[in-house]
């Protein structure tokens, strides 16, 4: 089962100025934000700075979508630790991402109940139709797939995904196509999907 970095908590503070979305959804990383948003970081020991290291991270991720190598040098240097320790986080925890996000984000369960339920023909649908595997981005930039080999907790609306702000459950190939097709038509990305979100499909209709 792939490693989810836990999720811990920040000393999150507002920017001063929020970034432009098309800057963050065309893969540039503001590494001057990066470093404003680290100051609310603060740590006493070295021992305190390495328990904060992964919530930086998530919350850059968070903000961005991804963690470029530059902004990794930046966390580094700022919580006196060497490029390779974060790098190795990166590259451990399956949730942090090193590339940037197409417009719109795909989580993709393939956990035990979904796979049961036919996740892996969604997989192969994903694959035969837009060219896009685990972690990859659609040629045009509009669609990047992550499969979670986890759990996303939905199990009784099986098999299902999260595509930006929306969970769409008890999926087939022609469901899964048509909330791509949706997303797309909206508008809108990733940045738009809240803590709170709307489920399509139930196992109750």
């Amino acid at each position: 089962m792939e490693e989810v970095a836990p999720v811990v908590a920040g000393r999150t503070g507002n920017l001063a100025q929020h970034p432009d979305d098309d800057v963050i959804l065309k893969g540039e990383i503001d590494l001057d934000v990066v470093r404003e948003m680290l100051t609310h970081f603060t740590y006493r020991d070295h021992q305190e700075a390495q328990e904060l290291i992964l919530s930086a991270l998530q919350e850059i991720n968070e903000h961005f979508g991804w963690v470029s190598l530059p902004a990794a040098d930046v966390v580094a240097e700022h919580f006196g630790t060497s490029a390779s320790r974060i790098y190795g986080l990166l590259t451990f925890y399956a949730d942090f991402r090193t590339q940037p996000r197409g417009r719109h984000f795909m989580l993709l369960c393939h956990g035990m109940a979904c796979y049961v339920m036919g996740s892996q023909s969604l997989v192969q649908e994903l694959e035969d139709r837009y060219g896009v595997g685990d972690g990859g981005t659609t040629a045009d930039g509009e669609l990047t797939v992550q499969v979670v080999n986890g759990c996303l907790g939905a199990c009784d609306i099986a098999p299902l995904c999260k595509l930006d702000a929306d969970f769409h459950g008890q999926l087939t190939a022609e469901s899964l196509n048509n909330a791509i097709r949706n997303a797309i038509a909206a508008g809108g990305s990733w940045r738009d999907a809240h803590a709170h979100v709307p489920v399509n499909g139930s196992s109750h209709d």
